[in-house]
């Protein structure tokens, strides 16, 4: 591991990040969707298994132990992520995710298709860890992060809107998993290599200590921890509305047309939230808007519990999707200004995973036992919570970035 010497003044060429450009760009959207994929498709996935024999009950199970198993093990490799052998990582995963989802596709037997689905499931785990530390080593955080979101969720939108066209079966499902981890395996080997140094190593140096930088390793550790906890705390909060709209419509009268339209809405407006994150970079921060993002997203969701107008639950999920989305790029970005080897990007969205994965299941025991009023209040104050550790955290990050002068353009404020 090098760090700079104090005799060598820290300038733009120093940065450890690389700029984003067409290959590495594909190569982290392209292993980034391949892990969150499962996520998105997780309504046709139940559909699908429900065809070959299981219940309602039975197939959330298995979507949600699938889900679990793929976080856990882009929490468990997620260390390796950050080293020096990070492609070989997410391309032996990515292997064993296309033989697992095409044993899914090809399979009859109901126990053959959940091994596959399951297989699946843990080959993408190293997917997620490995793309959410290669954004780190990309200049801009804040940027790559939201352009990332963006091709995500239009490249979703094309894929939810063709496998109906071509038939909602097991091989368009599983077959469209496996295609997709297939392509990601490819350009595995275009993936930001990791930086020789940290930001732990050089906020140590003589250099950032004449910058006057106020960021200690110690403060960095925890700044990523709690990143690791804050993350999956508001995430579960946001998808337990997110999963439990259709019940939330249901019990005052939005028919399934609205909430169909209110969701695809969503999706599209939320696209547009991140797209403001690409063209403002670092020059938006990250402490203000994820602070105002906390308060305007905790206010929705304690609107959504309260309100008994269909029409007004319909454009309330919409805006909390949007600030979602918005707030999600961010909180990306914020683990990635911590280093640029993705030691804190790495885990992070497995983290989120594990705790989204449970989402329905509280959502449901909270409406279940207090209603949905107080379900809608309880996630708003979620939100409140978080507020200050959020923000605390993100002064961390966009502090850390300034004094190594990560940036390309300005700094973040």
């Amino acid at each position: 591991m090098s760090s700079l010497s104090a005799s060598q003044p820290m300038t733009a060429t120093d940065d450890p990040r690389v700029r984003l450009q067409p290959l590495n760009g594909t190569a982290v959207f392209l292993v980034s969707l391949a892990g969150l994929m499962m996520a998105n498709l997780a309504p046709l996935i139940m559909s699908v298994l429900e065809q070959v024999g299981f219940d309602v009950v039975a197939s959330g199970n298995i979507l949600t132990w699938g889900l679990f198993a793929s976080a856990v093990v882009g929490l468990s490799t997620s260390r390796a992520a950050a080293g020096a052998h990070r492609r070989t990582l997410a391309a032996s995963g990515l292997v064993v995710a296309v033989v697992g989802f095409l044993f899914a596709a090809l399979n009859a037997q109901p126990n053959l298709v959940v091994t596959g689905f399951i297989i699946g499931s843990i080959g993408v785990g190293t997917a997620i860890s490995a793309s959410g530390a290669a954004i780190a080593a990309l200049r801009n955080p804040n940027r790559v992060s939201a352009a990332s979101g963006v091709v995500n969720r239009l490249l979703v939108m094309v894929v939810l809107a063709v496998i109906p066209v071509l038939g909602l079966v097991q091989t368009t499902v599983f077959g469209a998993l496996a295609l997709l981890s297939f392509l990601s395996l490819i350009v595995t080997v275009w993936l930001p290599s990791t930086p020789q140094y940290s930001s732990v190593d050089a906020i140590t140096d003589a250099d950032a200590s004449a910058a006057k930088s106020p960021k200690s390793p110690k403060r960095v550790l925890l700044a990523g921890i709690g990143v690791l906890i804050v993350f999956p705390l508001w995430g579960t909060s946001e998808d337990a509305v997110w999963t439990l709209a259709p019940v939330l419509g249901g019990a005052i009268g939005l028919g399934e047309q609205g909430l169909g339209f209110a969701l695809s809405a969503a999706a599209g407006v939320g696209a547009a939230a991140m797209a403001i994150v690409i063209f403002s970079g670092s020059r938006i921060g990250r402490a203000l808007p994820l602070a105002i993002a906390l308060v305007l997203g905790g206010a929705t969701k304690i609107w959504i519990g309260l309100t008994t107008d269909p029409q007004t639950l319909a454009v309330l999920i919409v805006v909390v999707n949007t600030i979602y989305a918005f707030a999600f790029v961010l909180f990306l970005a914020t683990a990635a200004g911590l280093d640029a080897r993705g030691s804190w990007s790495g885990p992070l969205i497995g983290a989120y995973i594990v705790g989204s994965s449970f989402a329905p299941i509280i959502g449901a025991w909270l409406i279940d036992r207090v209603g949905i009023p107080a379900f809608g209040v309880t996630m708003g104050i979620i939100s409140f919570v978080l507020i200050v550790p959020t923000v605390l955290i993100a002064r961390v990050s966009t502090r850390v970035e300034s004094s190594l002068n990560y940036l390309s353009e300005e700094s973040p404020r």
